[in-house]
Order: C-alpha cells, then structure tokens, then sequence
C-alpha cells in the first residue's frame, strides 16, 4: 500500500511535475507574445516616430529647399529688378538723348524749311519780274515787228562854207550814213515821221571861223524847237543841240541857216542831222 500510495505519489508528483513546467512554458509563451507584441507595437510605434521624423525632416527639408528656392528667386528677382532698373535708366537716358538729338534735329529741319521758304519767296518774286520782263520783251518784239523801224544820220556834202545868206536857209544833208525806213529825205532835207511816236534827233555844225557867226535851229512843221550857235575871229567853232518830240505821222522835221550865218564842213563830216524812232504812241 505505502509502494503504491508512493507510487501515486510518484506518479501523481511526476505529473505534477510535467504540468508545472508546461504551465510554465505556457505563461513563458504568453510572456515572450506579450512581449512581442509589445515590442511590435513599439517597434511600430518607432517606426511611426522615424517616419514622423522623417517626414519631418523632409517637410523640413522640402522647407529649407523652399526657403532657399525662395531666396534664389528673390536673389534673382532682385537682380532681375536691378538689371531691369539699370536697363530701364540705360533706356531712360539714351531716349532723352535721342529726344534731345531729335530736338535738335527738328530746330534745323525747321530752319531749313525757313530758309527753303524765303528763298522759295524770293524765287517766285524774281520768276515774276522775269515773267513780267519777258512779257515786256515780247510786247516790245510784236509792238517791234508790228512797226516799221526807223533811224537815219546824214552830213553835209561840201568842201567848204554855206552863207552868209539873206534868209533861212533849210539845210539838205545829201551825204547818208544811215536812213533805215526812208523817212529822210536827200532831196528836201525833211524827216517825215512815218507813224505817231515819240522821237529823238540831233545836229552838229561847225564853222572855221573868223569874220561872221554860225547860227541855225532845228524846225518842226516850220517851228523852230532847239539851236546852235557858234562865234570866233581866230578858230573854228563847232555846236550841237538836241530833243526828244512826240511827233504824229507825217510831221516834218529839218535843220535850218538864220540868215547872215554860217556854217561850213569837209570830208571829216563835221555838220551832221540825226534821228530815229524812239517808241510808237498808238
């Protein structure tokens, strides 16, 4: 009976023993989950904490690199606003002085156009005296064509001396240097004006003097206009007069000797008639 009680004993001491040791095991287990769970949890928890700090570090960082991108920017805004401020004062400048040259420009261009002015001016005021003259020329060249052209000098044709004489004697100067329109006559002595008109004539005479005196006038239709007269006992004398007449067509004109006078001439023609047309008056 003690051998089996002991037995039991044994036995059931044994299995106590086998149960202990598996309870054991057991709660050890449970620890060692426990344990592992809750250093899986802390790890977990860890691993937050590192991925918060990292991703605080990187908020951090994507910070700073936003800081330092901002400050870039700026920098560069900054230089950008500086160069833009100096290019902007480099433009600022040279338009002023291209204004200023413009300015400059425009005073010239405008006293050139002054200048192209007055001379303008003075160009279209001498194109109309040059006008007006041509007018003229070519009113004087029809008035000229229109008319007949006359001119005529004559001398006398001695070798000696006329008078002195009892009364006016009409002088005939035969010797003819020029008689263009014929409106002077050898055979009378006349000029006959051929159209109404304003004339000019002139005489000379001469005389190689000594005892008497030279006197003779020059005669419009038998009217006496103008005169000479000459006087010397010991050299020859000479003189001349002459006029300008408004003569109509067919007035006479001739030179005529107050009686008791003289006058004398040679080959050098020193007692001359002269005339010619001056303008017609129609």
């Amino acid at each position: 009976m003690i051998n089996l009680c002991a037995q039991r004993q044994s036995t059931t001491c044994q299995g106590s023993q086998i149960q202990i040791p598996l309870n054991l095991r057991m709660a050890k287990l449970s620890v060692i989950l426990l344990m592992c769970l809750l250093a899986g949890l802390s790890d977990g928890q860890a691993e937050s904490n590192k991925v918060e700090a990292i991703t605080d570090q990187t908020d951090e960082g994507l910070a700073e690199i936003d800081d330092n991108q901002n400050f870039k920017q700026r920098q560069e805004t900054a230089i950008l606003t500086s160069n833009t401020t100096a290019t902007q004062e480099s433009c600022e400048s040279r338009i002023y002085m291209m204004w200023k040259e413009l300015g400059a420009l425009t005073e010239r261009l405008e006293a050139t156009m002054r200048a192209l002015d007055e001379t303008n001016r003075k160009l279209e005021a001498s194109e109309n005296q040059l006008a007006q003259l041509s007018n003229t020329v070519t009113e004087m060249s029809t008035v000229d064509r229109g008319q007949p052209r006359v001119a005529f000098s004559a001398a006398l044709p001695l070798h000696g001396t006329i008078g002195p004489t009892s009364a006016l004697y009409p002088l005939v100067y035969q010797h003819i240097v020029s008689n263009i329109g014929n409106a002077y006559s050898t055979i009378t002595g006349y000029f006959t004006a051929p159209v109404p008109g304003v004339y000019y004539f002139s005489f000379t005479s001469f005389w190689w003097g000594g005892r008497g005196s030279s006197f003779g006038s020059l005669y419009r239709n038998g009217h006496q206009v103008v005169s000479w007269y000459g006087n010397s006992d010991t050299h020859a004398t000479s003189g001349s007069n002459s006029a300008i007449l408004q003569l109509q067509a067919g007035d006479k004109i001739n030179v005529r000797l107050s009686s008791d006078r003289v006058i004398s001439d040679n080959g050098n023609k020193y007692s001359t008639f002269s005339g010619f047309l001056l303008f017609p008056t129609f």
